[in-house]
């Protein structure tokens, strides 16, 4: 049995080191289209009054950065295995995203797909992370 210090302990270091995780993390946006046009046709797919501009797909990263770091300390982030960015409300925007890890303070973080859908669905035991 666990008792409440040893779950206050484990907090702790949990916290500790999430920040530390955070001051050594360099966040920065590359977004790169594809030469024949997919990423653009995929942004306009649900007509121009829902267009996802590339500024929504970075400040819904910018506003998840936190939740992910997280989800990485915690382990439910792994390499290679797909998770889903989603805004809360408001436009919707949920991105399906591929973590690729170089080392333990470095990731990319490709985007596979955007989509704005309300109840946006995802695999069986895959990783949803609501901002």
């Amino acid at each position: 049995m666990i008792n409440i210090n040893q779950i206050i302990r484990k907090n702790l270091l949990k916290e500790e080191k999430f920040h530390d995780l955070k001051k050594e993390i360099k966040f920065s946006f590359e977004i790169y289209h594809d030469a024949g046009g997919h990423t653009q046709q995929r942004k306009w797919r649900h007509g121009s009054e829902n267009k996802i501009y590339d500024l929504d797909i970075i400040r819904l990263l910018k506003s998840g950065l936190d939740e992910i770091i997280y989800h990485i300390i915690d382990g439910d982030i792994k390499n290679g295995r797909r998770f889903i960015l989603s805004r809360d409300g408001g436009d919707n925007l949920n991105l399906v995203i591929l973590p690729e890890k170089i080392d333990s303070i470095n990731w990319n973080l490709v985007i596979i797909t955007v989509m704005k859908k309300e109840d946006f669905t995802v695999g069986k035991g895959q990783l949803q992370i609501y901002v």
